[in-house]
């Protein structure tokens, strides 16, 4: 895995190469990620940009189905088990959501941002190849 330098305006404005920087493949397009209130895209295949996208919507439903089980709950308050039962539940959609964050900060590589510069770690190396070829 390779480390690389790029400008904030860079990422963010698809200047950069157009190669996947998870597995190094020709990338179909681009996958927004929000670090440090900047919006970086990094480029990604399509089939990367669906597994991101799944674990999004997957992080997104866990929040809706356990704050909705807490409304639930407490709607049904006057039976004496609903309540214990929807906590139980909503305490389950946080544990998923917080494995969800995991996965995906796992699958994406690590971004830093430092001022106007972004600093990439575990990407692939024939897209840190590209980044220092194209930077020449």
């Amino acid at each position: 895995m390779g480390k690389v330098v790029v400008s904030v305006d860079d990422a963010r404005e698809r200047e950069l190469p157009r190669v996947s920087v998870k597995s190094g493949a020709p990338a179909d397009g681009y996958a927004p990620l929000t670090v440090a209130n900047r919006r970086i895209l990094l480029p990604l295949t399509q089939s990367e940009f669906d597994r991101v996208a799944d674990l999004r919507h997957r992080q997104r439903w866990a929040v809706i189905g356990g704050v909705g089980c807490l409304v639930f709950g407490m709607v049904l308050a006057r039976f004496p088990l609903m309540i214990p039962l929807a906590l139980a539940i909503a305490v389950l959609s946080l544990v998923l959501w917080v494995a969800l964050w995991l996965m995906l900060r796992a699958y994406l590589p690590r971004v830093r941002v430092e001022g106007a510069r972004v600093e990439l770690s575990r990407v692939h190396p024939a897209f840190a190849a590209a980044v220092t070829g194209a930077d020449t």
